[in-house]
């Protein structure tokens, strides 16, 4: 059970994603419980905002916002050491901001704030020959400038 010690401990700084790949959201209880019978729930700024609820030994997808389906996961290994991390897969620009990891069993309560800092890859609508001729024109230059120096 809950304790009034219980804390729920996030990274303590902003962590960065980049759109398209995969984020893990991180959480832990403090101290160390088994949080497979707890309510784990990852909410966006308002209550109502539900990212990922775990309850009663199972993901409840139902209840989360219709942005996150298919795309989080929860750890049920990671619960059994009080992991809380929640895995965000394929982020996209509307994903940035701030989450809250909460925890809840029959006797208390503990959450704590992650912000999620989400940037553009470089290069994000490159095409492939299109990368690869810059760093060839790029080369050439350096090469011609470089041997007419001497």
């Amino acid at each position: 059970p809950l304790t009034a010690q219980l804390k729920v401990v996030g990274p303590g700084h902003p962590l960065s994603a980049t759109v398209g790949r995969d984020v893990v959201l991180s959480c832990q209880l403090s101290p160390t419980l088994n949080a497979q019978t707890m309510t784990v729930r990852w909410i966006r700024q308002h209550i109502s905002e539900t990212v990922h609820l775990y309850r009663d030994g199972e993901d409840l997808y139902f209840e989360r916002m219709e942005e996150y389906r298919g795309r989080t996961k929860l750890s049920h290994d990671g619960l059994l050491r009080g992991k809380l991390d929640l895995l965000i897969a394929n982020v996209r620009p509307s994903d940035d901001g701030l989450y809250f990891c909460t925890v809840q069993d029959g006797s208390g309560y503990a959450e704590t704030a992650v912000e999620l800092q989400v940037s553009a890859p470089l290069f994000h609508d490159a095409h492939p020959w299109k990368v690869a001729l810059a760093v060839v024109l790029v080369t050439l230059l350096t090469l011609i400038f470089g041997l007419s120096v001497f």
